[in-house]
């Protein structure tokens, strides 16, 4: 095995991923990214963290580490 590689295979190496690469991304149907869409997704997005917070229980001796002054 020859541990050395050239110019020649690295670009041709390079170029391959590239254009496979690029034929994957070809074929994927792009999802249309409509202002009501994104708003739908975050406001799905949302729920679901505010239910997995909401699971999450903390002992009241958990104190911030800073303080709130006005």
């Amino acid at each position: 095995m020859n541990p050395k590689i050239t110019r020649r295979r690295l670009a041709a190496a390079a170029l391959g991923s590239a254009a496979s690469l690029g034929a994957v991304r070809a074929q994927a149907p792009s999802a249309p990214n409509s202002p009501q869409n994104l708003h739908t997704t975050a406001t799905e997005e949302n729920r679901k963290n505010s239910e997995a917070l909401s699971k999450v229980e903390l002992p009241m001796s958990v104190e911030p580490a800073f303080q709130f002054k006005a």
